[in-house]
């Protein structure tokens, strides 16, 4: 089994998301980002765009953020807050 880490995506009122996964890719303020297990410790700024996430099970999940946000990557866990999203 490929290495993993914890995905959650917070919306203003609700988990959008939450699970294991193998990567994840976000529009971050000067580019597109990947993330991987084991990634060093960052804090950015979201953009509007795609995240998508490659959960441990193959499966891709898309959602569309429109308004940006943030996200965290800290001890194999990435947590995105995002202003308004839309699954793909």
């Amino acid at each position: 089994m490929a290495d993993s880490f914890h995905v959650e995506i917070l919306g203003p009122d609700k988990i959008i998301y939450s699970a294991q996964a193998s990567s994840l890719v976000v529009p971050a303020e000067y580019g597109y980002l990947g993330v991987l297990a084991n990634h060093a410790p960052l804090i950015a700024r979201l953009v509007e765009g795609r995240i998508v996430v490659r959960g441990n099970d193959g499966q891709t999940q898309v959602f569309e953020i429109r308004q940006g946000g943030f996200i965290e990557v800290l001890k194999n866990r990435a947590t995105l807050i995002v202003a308004a999203e839309t699954r793909v």
